[in-house]
């Protein structure tokens, strides 16, 4: 049967729900901003081994780096 009324059950599962809510939305939120600054670490740090290894190329051996390497 239908209730047409709300009781104070039904305020507290509204309540429970909108923290449940929130909590998610910033949980969210860190997640995003930790995947984004995670992101942004590997980029960086690959960017670096990718140009130390370009220089170990480029001083070790006769080719002009790891473009010529490719493209040679």
């Amino acid at each position: 049967m239908v209730k047409i009324f709300k009781d104070l059950k039904d305020d507290q599962q509204e309540g429970l729900m909108e923290t449940i809510f929130v909590g998610q939305t910033w949980q969210f939120r860190y997640l995003k901003i930790k995947a984004f600054i995670w992101g942004t670490v590997a980029t960086l740090t690959g960017m670096a081994v990718t140009a130390g290894i370009d220089y170990a190329i480029y001083k070790g051996t006769d080719y002009g780096g790891i473009l010529s390497w490719i493209l040679g």
